[in-house]
C-alpha cells in the first residue's frame, strides 16, 4: 500500500521534506495524530540542531513524529526508541517505513536503527530509566503519551540522567494544563458510553501550561535549557491537516481536546546549555 514510486534515491534525497510528508499524508487518521506543521518541526529542529553523529533519539507516543525520527537516525547511523503501549499501531508504524523509509536506505536493516519498547514509558525496569543501563545518552527526545502532568515529569525525570549539553526536549500538546487525568480524553470517553459528562475534576487538576512546567523542571534539576525558535507557530495557521481531518477536529475542539485557541502553543522545543 506504501511502495510507491517517489523517484529515483537522488530525487528524493533533493525533496526530503516533499517525500517526507508524502509518507505521513497517506497514514489512516488513527495513527496520524499530529498536525503537518508540528511533523516538519521535528524534522528541521533535529536536520538544525541535533548531533548528527550517530544520534540517540527517544519517543514517547508512536504515530506520524516515528517516520520522522527513523528517518533522522537512519541518515545519521543513529537509533530510535520509541515506547507505547499500542503495540498494534507499532505494527502499523514499521510497516509503513518498511515500505518507504526502508526501500530509501536500502542497505541499513530497521531493526538495528528503530527499538520499538511496547510497555510504559514510566515503568523503573522497562520504561525511559533502561536508557542508562544501555548506556546511552540522548540528543533528542520527543514526549507525546498520556498528556498529563503526572507523567510527563515522570518521563523528564527519567530522561534527566541520559541527556547532556546540546540535547534537545520536545514536546507535543504543549498548551494543555492537566496534572492527573486528562479531563477532556475522559469526558470524550463517557460520552461514547452514554455517561455524563465530568464537569469539576477539582481545582488541583489543573496546573500551568506543559511548556511552562517543564521549563521549570527541567531547570529545577540543573539542566539549563533555552527555547529552539522554530516555524511550527506560523505554519500550523495554514495547515491544510486541520481542513482534511475538518470534521473530527471540529469535535475534538467542541470537547476541549484540540483547544484551537491555543493552537499556536501546541508544540514547544528546548535545548540543553548546561
Amino acid at each position: 500500500m506504501y511502495d510507491f514510486y517517489f523517484g529515483k534515491k537522488s530525487e528524493i534525497d533533493n525533496k526530503k521534506r516533499d517525500w517526507l510528508l508524502f509518507i505521513k499524508r497517506m497514514l489512516p487518521r488513527w495513527c496520524n495524530s499530529i498536525p503537518d506543521s508540528e511533523y516538519e518541526a521535528i524534522s528541521e529542529i533535529l536536520s538544525s540542531h541535533c548531533n548528527k553523529d550517530k544520534p540517540v533519539l527517544v519517543e514517547t507516543g508512536c504515530g506520524a513524529s516515528t517516520i520522522a525520527m527513523l528517518n533522522y537516525a537512519l541518515e545519521n547511523d543513529g537509533v530510535l526508541f520509541t515506547w507505547d503501549t499500542n503495540s498494534l499501531k507499532a505494527s502499523h508504524i514499521r510497516s509503513v517505513c518498511m515500505e518507504t523509509l526502508g526501500r530509501h536506505y536500502s542497505t541499513k536493516n530497521l531493526w538495528n536503527h528503530w527499538k520499538f519498547i511496547g510497555y510504559s514509558s514510566c515503568c523503573p525496569y522497562a520504561g525511559l530509566s533502561i536508557l542508562k543501563e544501555l548506556n546511552h545518552v540522548v540528543d533528542f527526545c520527543f514526549l507525546d503519551s498520556e498528556h498529563t502532568l503526572q507523567v510527563l515529569a515522570k518521563e523528564v525525570a527519567a530522561l534527566a540522567v541520559v541527556l547532556k549539553e546540546k540535547s534537545i526536549v520536545a514536546i507535543d500538546d504543549a498548551n494543555y494544563n492537566y496534572r492527573t487525568f486528562n479531563e477532556a480524553y475522559i469526558n470524550m470517553t463517557r460520552a461514547k458510553l452514554g455517561l455524563k459528562k465530568i464537569n469539576d475534576f477539582g481545582s488541583e487538576n489543573l496546573c500551568s501550561s506543559f511548556a511552562d512546567e517543564v521549563f521549570k523542571q527541567l531547570n529545577s534539576l540543573d539542566l539549563k535549557c533555552k527555547k529552539i525558535e522554530n516555524n511550527f507557530a506560523s505554519n500550523v495557521t495554514k495547515d491544510i491537516f486541520f481542513d482534511y481531518f475538518k470534521g473530527d477536529r471540529k469535535s475534538m475542539n467542541k470537547i476541549g481536546m484540540e483547544k484551537m485557541e491555543e493552537l499556536t502553543n501546541r508544540f514547544e522545543a528546548w535545548k540543553i546549555l548546561k
